[in-house]
Protein backbone atom coordinates (compact mmCIF):
# COMPACT_ATOMS: atom_id res chain seq x y z
CA UNK A 1 0.00 0.00 0.00
CA UNK A 2 1.80 2.86 -1.09
CA UNK A 3 1.15 6.28 1.30
CA UNK A 4 0.27 9.61 -0.56
CA UNK A 5 2.08 12.74 0.87
CA UNK A 6 -1.33 15.28 0.34
CA UNK A 7 -0.26 17.76 2.85
CA UNK A 8 0.34 20.10 -0.16
CA UNK A 9 3.14 21.82 1.11
CA UNK A 10 7.26 20.77 -0.07
CA UNK A 11 8.87 20.45 2.86
CA UNK A 12 11.66 22.43 1.21
CA UNK A 13 9.31 25.36 0.67
CA UNK A 14 8.50 25.20 4.60
CA UNK A 15 11.86 25.41 5.77
CA UNK A 16 12.81 28.27 3.33
CA UNK A 17 9.40 29.85 4.69
CA UNK A 18 10.34 29.48 8.31
CA UNK A 19 14.03 30.91 7.93
CA UNK A 20 12.42 34.27 5.92
CA UNK A 21 10.12 34.43 9.32
CA UNK A 22 12.66 34.15 11.66
CA UNK A 23 15.50 36.42 9.89
CA UNK A 24 12.20 38.68 9.54
CA UNK A 25 11.49 38.65 13.69
CA UNK A 26 15.19 39.39 14.56
CA UNK A 27 15.66 42.30 11.79
CA UNK A 28 12.51 43.25 13.40
CA UNK A 29 14.09 43.51 16.89
CA UNK A 30 17.21 45.10 15.96
CA UNK A 31 15.04 47.93 14.12
CA UNK A 32 13.18 48.96 16.79
CA UNK A 33 15.72 48.32 20.21
CA UNK A 34 18.80 49.91 18.18
CA UNK A 35 19.79 53.27 19.75
CA UNK A 36 21.46 56.27 17.77
CA UNK A 37 24.72 57.45 19.86
CA UNK A 38 23.78 59.07 22.83
CA UNK A 39 26.70 61.80 21.25
CA UNK A 40 27.67 63.20 17.90
CA UNK A 41 31.11 65.60 16.94
CA UNK A 42 32.77 66.97 14.37
CA UNK A 43 36.23 68.01 14.32
CA UNK A 44 35.94 71.58 12.17
CA UNK A 45 39.20 73.14 12.35
CA UNK A 46 42.82 72.46 13.92
CA UNK A 47 45.51 75.00 14.14
CA UNK A 48 49.14 74.33 15.21
CA UNK A 49 51.12 77.18 16.41
CA UNK A 50 55.17 75.66 16.56
CA UNK A 51 57.14 78.08 19.13
CA UNK A 52 60.56 77.20 18.69
CA UNK A 53 63.21 78.79 21.33
CA UNK A 54 67.08 78.46 21.08
CA UNK A 55 68.75 79.18 24.53
CA UNK A 56 72.30 79.40 25.07
CA UNK A 57 74.18 79.60 28.45
CA UNK A 58 76.89 81.80 27.22
CA UNK A 59 80.02 82.19 29.24
CA UNK A 60 79.43 84.80 31.42
CA UNK A 61 81.13 82.47 34.74
CA UNK A 62 84.04 82.48 32.78
CA UNK A 63 84.05 78.54 31.75
CA UNK A 64 83.77 77.28 28.55
CA UNK A 65 80.62 78.57 26.51
CA UNK A 66 77.22 76.76 26.80
CA UNK A 67 75.99 75.19 23.55
CA UNK A 68 72.33 76.07 22.78
CA UNK A 69 69.81 74.30 23.80
CA UNK A 70 66.70 74.15 21.80
CA UNK A 71 62.99 73.68 22.96
CA UNK A 72 60.48 72.55 20.45
CA UNK A 73 56.86 72.51 21.11
CA UNK A 74 53.88 72.83 19.16
CA UNK A 75 50.51 74.47 20.05
CA UNK A 76 47.24 72.75 19.08
CA UNK A 77 44.12 74.62 19.29
CA UNK A 78 41.13 72.00 17.85
CA UNK A 79 37.72 74.04 17.21
CA UNK A 80 35.03 71.42 17.95
CA UNK A 81 31.13 70.96 17.41
CA UNK A 82 29.40 68.69 20.45
CA UNK A 83 25.88 67.48 20.13
CA UNK A 84 23.79 65.46 22.57
CA UNK A 85 21.54 63.24 21.09
CA UNK A 86 20.27 61.42 24.25
CA UNK A 87 17.10 62.42 26.33
CA UNK A 88 18.98 62.33 29.14
CA UNK A 89 21.81 64.84 30.71
CA UNK A 90 25.32 63.99 29.19
CA UNK A 91 28.19 65.15 31.60
CA UNK A 92 31.34 65.89 30.05
CA UNK A 93 34.03 64.74 32.19
CA UNK A 94 37.13 64.89 30.75
CA UNK A 95 39.39 65.35 26.75
CA UNK A 96 42.63 64.58 25.88
CA UNK A 97 44.29 63.87 22.31
CA UNK A 98 46.62 61.67 20.89
CA UNK A 99 48.78 62.67 18.10
CA UNK A 100 51.01 59.42 16.50
CA UNK A 101 53.98 61.22 14.82
CA UNK A 102 55.75 59.57 12.04
CA UNK A 103 58.02 56.82 13.72
CA UNK A 104 54.35 55.49 15.04
CA UNK A 105 55.10 56.62 19.06
CA UNK A 106 52.01 58.42 20.41
CA UNK A 107 52.14 61.19 22.30
CA UNK A 108 48.89 62.13 24.83
CA UNK A 109 47.86 65.78 26.12
CA UNK A 110 45.56 66.53 28.49
CA UNK A 111 43.22 69.52 27.25
CA UNK A 112 44.34 72.87 28.64
CA UNK A 113 42.27 73.76 32.13
CA UNK A 114 40.29 77.13 31.92
CA UNK A 115 43.18 79.09 33.33
CA UNK A 116 45.42 77.72 30.89
CA UNK A 117 43.08 78.10 27.67
CA UNK A 118 43.12 81.85 28.59
CA UNK A 119 46.69 81.86 29.76
CA UNK A 120 47.83 80.98 25.86
CA UNK A 121 46.26 83.66 24.20
CA UNK A 122 47.98 86.18 26.75
CA UNK A 123 51.48 84.50 26.65
CA UNK A 124 50.99 84.13 22.74
CA UNK A 125 48.99 87.59 21.25
CA UNK A 126 49.36 86.33 17.68
CA UNK A 127 46.43 83.14 18.62
CA UNK A 128 44.66 86.27 20.10
CA UNK A 129 42.46 86.78 17.20
CA UNK A 130 41.69 82.75 16.72
CA UNK A 131 40.23 82.84 20.35
CA UNK A 132 36.71 81.52 20.76
CA UNK A 133 34.54 79.89 23.73
CA UNK A 134 36.74 76.85 25.33
CA UNK A 135 34.52 73.55 25.78
CA UNK A 136 35.37 72.64 29.61
CA UNK A 137 35.82 69.57 31.89
CA UNK A 138 32.47 68.82 34.28
CA UNK A 139 29.84 70.59 31.79
CA UNK A 140 26.13 69.12 32.44
CA UNK A 141 25.15 68.99 28.46
CA UNK A 142 21.08 69.07 28.56
CA UNK A 143 19.11 66.77 26.03
CA UNK A 144 19.68 68.14 22.34
CA UNK A 145 22.05 70.53 23.71
CA UNK A 146 25.48 71.56 20.88
CA UNK A 147 28.42 73.06 22.77
CA UNK A 148 30.85 74.97 19.70
CA UNK A 149 34.17 75.86 20.80
CA UNK A 150 38.01 75.36 21.26
CA UNK A 151 40.06 72.87 23.16
CA UNK A 152 43.84 73.86 23.04
CA UNK A 153 47.10 70.62 23.70
CA UNK A 154 50.24 71.21 23.94
CA UNK A 155 53.23 68.64 22.87
CA UNK A 156 57.05 69.01 23.50
CA UNK A 157 57.47 68.32 19.49
CA UNK A 158 58.68 70.40 16.72
CA UNK A 159 56.86 71.97 13.71
CA UNK A 160 58.24 69.07 11.69
CA UNK A 161 56.82 66.31 13.92
CA UNK A 162 53.75 67.73 14.29
CA UNK A 163 54.04 68.22 9.76
CA UNK A 164 54.34 64.51 8.85
CA UNK A 165 51.87 62.96 11.97
CA UNK A 166 50.18 59.96 11.11
CA UNK A 167 47.15 60.88 13.17
CA UNK A 168 45.53 62.80 15.75
CA UNK A 169 42.58 61.89 17.70
CA UNK A 170 40.61 63.92 19.97
CA UNK A 171 38.76 62.34 23.11
CA UNK A 172 35.93 63.77 24.94
CA UNK A 173 35.23 61.62 27.75
CA UNK A 174 31.46 61.09 29.26
CA UNK A 175 30.28 59.95 32.56
CA UNK A 176 28.56 56.75 32.30
CA UNK A 177 28.95 56.58 28.69
CA UNK A 178 31.15 56.02 25.73
CA UNK A 179 33.75 58.42 24.97
CA UNK A 180 33.34 60.52 21.37
CA UNK A 181 36.46 60.60 19.54
CA UNK A 182 36.91 63.11 16.78
CA UNK A 183 39.74 61.90 14.70
CA UNK A 184 41.63 63.90 12.09
CA UNK A 185 43.92 63.21 9.47
CA UNK A 186 46.88 65.20 8.58
CA UNK A 187 44.77 66.18 5.34
CA UNK A 188 42.02 67.45 7.35
CA UNK A 189 41.35 70.99 7.29
CA UNK A 190 44.13 73.31 9.57
CA UNK A 191 45.96 76.39 9.10
CA UNK A 192 49.09 76.99 10.26
CA UNK A 193 50.29 80.07 11.61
Amino acid sequence: MAENNQSGVHPVFAAVAAVVIVVAIIGAYVWVNTKPPVHAGQLVSITAYPIHRELSTGNALGGLAGSKDIYDEEIVIANVHIKSQTQLPLFLHDMWADVTLADGTTQRSTAASTSDFHAVFVAYPDLAPRQTTPILRDTTMTPGQQLDGQIIFHYPISAQQWDQRKDFKIFVQFLHQKELILDATPTASGTKT
